[in-house]
C-alpha cells in the first residue's frame, strides 16, 4: 500500500511547450521519461465503489499494466493524500481478490463485487515525467496530456502533478510557486476519477454556489484573531475552488449542445432563471470571495508574520490581481448562440500568473 502526497495543478494546453522548455531548465530538475498510459476505470452498476469513495482501474502503457484501487483519502489545505493498492496483472479487467482482505467495508462479498464490475470510461493520456529535488525533498513531476471518455461525452486533461518522494509536503507548494513565475497555473481539485464519473453523467454535478456567510467577517479582518482568521481564509479557499468548478461546468453546458436547458435547470436554477443569469452571479461571487481573501491577507500580513517574507511581494502580487480582474470585460451570455464567450471569460481570467499564485500563497499560509 502506498498513501501519495500530492499537488494537483491545472495548466492550459498552450502552455505545455512553455511548461516543459522552463523544468529542463529548472535547477536539480532530471528529466525521465514520456509514455502513452491507457487506463479504464470499473464499477458496478450501481456505483458501490464510488459510494464507497473507492476508485477502481487497470492502467496499462508499452511495457507495463497494473490494477490499482484508491481508497478514501483527503485534500488538506489543497494537498492531496489517498491510500492506493497497486498489483500486477495481465487481465484487461481487475481482480478484487488480489487486494488485500482488510481495505472492504464489513461484509462485503468480495465475488459478489468482482462478478458485478463493469467498464466506466477511460483516461488516455501521454505522461511526461521528471525528478526535482528541491531543499532536503525530492519530488516528482507528471505532466499528463490527454483525455477522459465516456459513452456519453469526452474531457481535456491538462494537468500538472507533483508527488512527495521524500521529505517535506511544504516543498510542493513552493515548487508550485516557483513555476507559477513562468506559466499560469491553479490549483486542481478533483480527480481523473471524479471527472470521468461526473462526464458518463453516471454521477450528478453538485453546484455549490451558496455564499457561505461566515466569510463575511473577512470584511472587518483587523479585529480578527489570526486564531479565527485562518479556519475562515481556509473556508473562503474551498469556496473559492467551488466556484471555480461550478463555473467551468456551466460554461462547457452553455457551449455544449448535448446537454439540454432542463439539465441545469434541474439541478439549481430556478424556472424563471437563465444559464447566463446563473453564470454571471456566480462570477460576481467569485470575484467577490478573492477581494475578501486578499484584503484579509493584507490586513494581517501574513507573508511577513507567518511566513517570514516582506510584505510587499503579496501587496504587488494582490493589486496586480486586482487591476488585472477589473480589466477583464463584460463577457457574461446574453443569448445561446452567444455561449462560448462565457467559457473564454473564466479561461482570461486563469491565465492571469497572479490568480494561481496567489491561490498558493494562500496555500503556503494554510499549511505553515
Amino acid at each position: 500500500m502506498n498513501a501519495e502526497i500530492e499537488l494537483k495543478l491545472l495548466v492550459s494546453p498552450q502552455d505545455h511547450d512553455s511548461l516543459i522548455k522552463n523544468l529542463n531548465k529548472l535547477h536539480n530538475s532530471s528529466y525521465c521519461k514520456s509514455e502513452f498510459l491507457f487506463n479504464h476505470y470499473f464499477d458496478t452498476s450501481t456505483l458501490q465503489l464510488a459510494q464507497w469513495d473507492m476508485g477502481l482501474r487497470v492502467r496499462g502503457s508499452k511495457n507495463h499494466q497494473e490494477q490499482t484501487l484508491k481508497t478514501t483519502g483527503s485534500v488538506i489545505n489543497g494537498l492531496h493524500s489517498r491510500p492506493e493498492y497497486n498489483v500486477s496483472t495481465a487481465e484487461k479487467t481487475p481482480n478484487l481478490f488480489l487486494f488485500p482482505d482488510h481495505i472492504w467495508p464489513k461484509g462485503t462479498v468480495i465475488a459478489e463485487l468482482n462478478s458485478a464490475l463493469m467498464a466506466i470510461f477511460d483516461t488516455n493520456f501521454t505522461r511526461k515525467t521528471w525528478v526535482v529535488a528541491i531543499n532536503q525533498s525530492t519530488i516528482e513531476v507528471a505532466l499528463d496530456s490527454g483525455q477522459v471518455i465516456t459513452p456519453k461525452n469526452n474531457g481535456v486533461i491538462s494537468e500538472l502533478e507533483f508527488e512527495l518522494i521524500k521529505g517535506n509536503s511544504a516543498e510542493l507548494i513552493l515548487l508550485g510557486l516557483i513555476m507559477v513565475e513562468y506559466i499560469p497555473l491553479r490549483l486542481g481539485q478533483q480527480s481523473k476519477a471524479l471527472t470521468g464519473y461526473l462526464l458518463s453523467g453516471r454521477v450528478p454535478i453538485k453546484l455549490n454556489t451558496n455564499w457561505p456567510t461566515e466569510l463575511d467577517n473577512l470584511k472587518s479582518s483587523a479585529h480578527i484573531s489570526p486564531e479565527v482568521l485562518k479556519p475562515l481564509l481556509k473556508m473562503g479557499l474551498t469556496h473559492w475552488l467551488q466556484l471555480e468548478s461550478a463555473l467551468e461546468y456551466m460554461a462547457n453546458l452553455i457551449d455544449s449542445e448535448s446537454h439540454p436547458l432542463d439539465e441545469l435547470h434541474n439541478q439549481q436554477l430556478t424556472d424563471t432563471s437563465t444559464r447566463a443569469d446563473l453564470y454571471l452571479s456566480t462570477f460576481e461571487q467569485l470575484l467577490r470571495c478573492i477581494m475578501l481573501i486578499s484584503h484579509a491577507m493584507l490586513q494581517h500580513k501574513v507573508c511577513s508574520e507567518q511566513l517570514k517574507q516582506d510584505t510587499q511581494p503579496l501587496t504587488a502580487l494582490i493589486n496586480s490581481l486586482i487591476i488585472d480582474l477589473t480589466a477583464i470585460p463584460n463577457c457574461t451570455p446574453q443569448l445561446p448562440n452567444q455561449a462560448h464567450s462565457s467559457l473564454a471569460c473564466i479561461e482570461n481570467l486563469w491565465q492571469l500568473k497572479s490568480y494561481g499564485k496567489l491561490q498558493l500563497t494562500l496555500m503556503q499560509y494554510l499549511t505553515c
